[in-house]
């Protein structure tokens, strides 16, 4: 499971700490207040002894009556090591900062989070000296959001909840509505967590149609992020002509890398559209390299009712 994954389980409640509580609150349902205060912590756990330890995401949640870290990690597949270190973090936090303590653990497999939910014990099996017991957080208790307007209540949620269900069957609707919701809050922040969403979803069929998307609308926000992407694109081209005096040749790989990438834009909303590509047609839309009748079809093929109206 790719690194950009496994930031983005974690990242999500560092983006907006409120998010944690929100969490507790609805999918735990934990009896938390209305209000409460988060406090983002150091996450390195380093003391005297020279050996280094790092949670994934540290917060502090300030309640009336207590105070409470919750260390968040993220965990993409099965580890023992993995769960020996949870015992020691957790018991070098309550140690140090003498309150209560939490561990969240976010999966993006349903099969990873029922093995973390399976209770951690540290000693014999007729007497447990520690027990750990994470509150996991993963696709089968995360709901799908596909309805706009619940979608932007809770921005980062529903990132969250995408990321997390990046290999459901649903991906598709997931990411449009997404998509849509995005279009409602500012754009720079919109522009930002398009970027953050495209990391997170890693590798694979998610990741391609978020960029399809990407790529064919036209909110605010989708604009931003591709001005951003061109002016990087340009400072990136600067340094390597000043690097290596290659501007012809950079600029046909980039025109070849956009006409590739259109191409393939194109092929992937028709597949999962439903629409069937005949030898040729692929043939038609592979060969192209016309740039503004590659964008004219990417366009065509969001709407198109089948292939054959994409060339009329």
């Amino acid at each position: 499971m790719p690194a950009a994954t496994h930031e983005a389980l974690h990242r999500i409640f560092q983006r907006d700490a409120g998010l944690l509580p929100r969490v507790l609150r609805k999918e735990l349902s934990m009896p938390l207040p209305d209000t409460v205060k988060v406090e983002i912590m150091n996450v390195d756990l380093t003391d005297l002894t020279p050996v280094p330890r790092w949670v994934d995401t540290l917060l502090k949640l300030h309640l009336p009556d207590r105070q409470v870290i919750a260390a968040i990690e993220a965990q993409t597949n099965r580890s023992e090591e993995k769960r020996r270190r949870w015992a020691r973090y957790l018991a070098h936090l309550h140690d140090t900062h003498q309150c209560d303590v939490l561990l969240i653990v976010t999966c993006p497999t349903a099969a990873t989070a029922r093995w973390a939910r399976q209770p951690y014990v540290v000693g014999l099996p007729q007497w447990h000296t520690l027990t750990v017991r994470p509150l996991v957080l993963g696709p089968d208790n995360i709901p799908i959001i596909t309805d706009v307007p619940q979608a932007i209540e809770d921005i980062n949620f529903t990132v969250m909840s995408a990321v997390v269900h990046a290999k459901s069957p649903s991906v598709d609707a997931i990411l449009n509505t997404l998509s849509q919701a995005l279009h409602h809050i500012d754009k720079g922040e919109a522009a930002e967590l398009a970027e953050f969403t495209e990391s997170g979803l890693g590798e694979g069929q998610a990741r391609d149609l978020w960029r399809t998307l990407m790529a064919t609308q036209t909110y605010t926000y989708v604009s931003e992020l591709r001005a951003k992407g061109r002016e990087e694109g340009r400072v990136e081209g600067r340094e390597e002509g000043r690097e290596e005096g290659r501007t012809e040749g950079r600029e046909e790989g980039r025109t070849e890398g956009l006409i590739e990438g259109e191409a393939k834009s194109i092929l992937l909303m028709l597949e999962v559209r439903g629409l069937a590509v005949t030898d040729e047609q692929r043939r038609r839309i592979t060969s192209c390299t016309d740039t503004d009748q590659l964008e004219g079809w990417v366009r065509r093929a969001v709407t198109a009712a089948g292939t054959e109206d994409l060339f009329g």
